[in-house]
């Protein structure tokens, strides 16, 4: 069983890309909104979240590095 939504206008995202939402699918393309090269599934749609979530963690780590080696940079190595 699958519910389904209202679709969603395409948006641009930036760097040539748009997205759409057809009730079902996430779409993604190149260039022009029209241009639809990628339908994600919710399940898919989900792991993009997470990883997107992982690499914002992988970010703000980085960033409290930066910050905790002050102008210097003298606190160390920075975390992978």
């Amino acid at each position: 069983m699958s519910i389904e939504f209202e679709p969603i206008a395409p948006t641009y995202l930036g760097d040539g890309v748009y997205a759409s939402f057809d009730g079902y699918h996430v779409w993604l393309g190149l260039g022009h909104h029209e241009a639809k090269t990628v339908a994600l599934e919710p399940p898919v749609i989900e792991s993009l979240i997470n990883y997107i979530d992982h690499i914002n963690i992988k970010l703000r780590e980085h960033h409290a590095a930066l910050l905790a080696a002050g102008p210097d940079g003298d606190a160390g190595e920075l975390p992978n």
